[in-house]
């Protein structure tokens, strides 16, 4: 029974802060829920998986992250074809067309976002440390008959954002970021640690919703450093 002894153990010490501190009493029962201490063993989070926009063909995705930094890229192709690469290399972004030409993104709203968007796809509210950010939780909300409590996330020098979780499972359910939205579920485990492995993703118009199935995931190795440097001419 040590795994039962683990949860306990850390939803007591979670507890011991509850009073002073209800974000970080619930984000420790959320990292517990979702995997607990094997979130300190990932190193790199490399993922595949199909994206389904209406009036368009399947686009199949292939995603790096590196865990210990705000870095990120990915792979878009349709077709067997790349439609497109884009990357974060923690201080610059860049996005590659069907063209092959990469194009530098130095508008600093939108270098917030793409630092929101790393933050969330590396599960930084479960790291801390690596991660900085400001926590704050708001009044409990429900949706559709689903009743959640929300934390609201700034992470440093990024958009924030709104974490919706479900109270029984402490799995997030939706994001919210201003008018954009995710809707979160068919939650997985792949080397110890949990995601979900379908969204539903949009920003007000349901025409235009983006549908999201992760097919793997592996989080055991470091992502390699050229994923994330914009194509040499």
């Amino acid at each position: 029974m040590l795994v039962f002894t683990m949860v306990v153990v850390a939803f007591g010490a979670a507890s011991a802060v509850g009073a002073a501190n209800p974000e970080r009493k619930l984000l420790a029962e959320m990292r517990v829920a979702c995997g607990g201490s094997a979130w300190d063993r990932v190193q790199g989070w490399h993922e595949k998986s199909e994206a389904e926009i209406k009036g368009m063909p399947l686009i199949q995705n292939e995603v790096w992250h590196d865990m210990r930094t705000l870095k990120s890229a990915m792979t878009s192709v349709v077709n067997g074809q790349i439609f497109r690469k884009t990357g974060f290399n923690g201080t610059a972004a860049w996005r590659m067309g069907p063209d092959g030409q990469a194009r530098m993104i130095s508008d600093e709203s939108e270098l917030r976002r793409q630092r929101r968007d790393v933050y969330l796809s590396s599960f930084g509210w479960f790291l801390p440390k690596r991660f900085p950010a400001e926590f704050k939780l708001l009044a409990d909300s429900s949706r559709d008959g689903q009743a959640y409590r929300i934390v609201r996330v700034t992470p440093r020098n990024a958009e924030p954002l709104e974490l919706w979780i479900d109270p029984q499972t402490r799995f997030v359910r939706r994001i919210v970021s201003g008018s954009e939205y995710a809707e979160l579920s068919d939650y997985k485990t792949f080397d110890g640690v949990c995601t979900a492995t379908k969204g539903r993703q949009g920003s007000g118009d349901p025409e235009l919703d983006i549908v999201l199935r992760v097919m793997n995931v592996q989080t055991t190795q470091a992502a390699p450093a050229a994923a994330f440097e914009p194509p040499k001419p």
